[in-house]
């Protein structure tokens, strides 16, 4: 049965139809801890999540990029760049926002330094981490507004 929890999106070169990249996105609630954020962050936060007194923590609903990758069996000078990847995802997104509402975007990285500052330089914040019994491993959460 196929439940479409999430959309795949293939990112293939026009000439050849080589796939070059992939992106997954969804939507989801998310859990963001209210310790790591700047005053600026609590207040965007405040217009697309809830707070919950008892935790302190805001429940939200973001859209959630859930895979995102490269292509690296692709030649070099072809291959497409994480930027140019995360831009047509941010095309891809805005248009389903401006349909939907929402002003959040997060993922999950691994705990990798080269991944973070991609992330990073891609205006997302880290709000959090969580582990993964399932793949045993811990990821960093990061986050960035609309």
């Amino acid at each position: 049965m196929r439940r479409k929890l999430s959309i795949t999106y293939l990112v293939n070169d026009l000439d050849d139809r080589q796939i070059l990249g992939y992106f997954a996105v969804t939507h989801k609630a998310v859990l963001i801890p209210n310790v790591r954020l700047s005053n600026t962050s609590r207040k965007k936060l405040e217009r697309f999540a809830r707070l919950d007194r008892a935790t302190g923590d805001y429940m939200a609903s973001a859209f959630l990029i859930a895979q995102f990758g490269k292509n690296y069996g692709v030649d070099n000078g072809e291959r497409i760049s994480g930027k140019e990847l995360m831009d047509i995802t941010n095309d891809i997104l805005v248009n389903i926002q401006r349909q939907i509402g929402g002003g959040i975007i997060y993922l999950d990285c691994e705990d990798n330094e080269k991944l973070q500052q991609f992330y990073i330089d891609e205006n997302f914040q880290r709000f959090g981490e969580r582990f993964s019994k399932e793949d045993n491993q811990k990821y960093l959460q990061y986050m960035r507004f609309f």
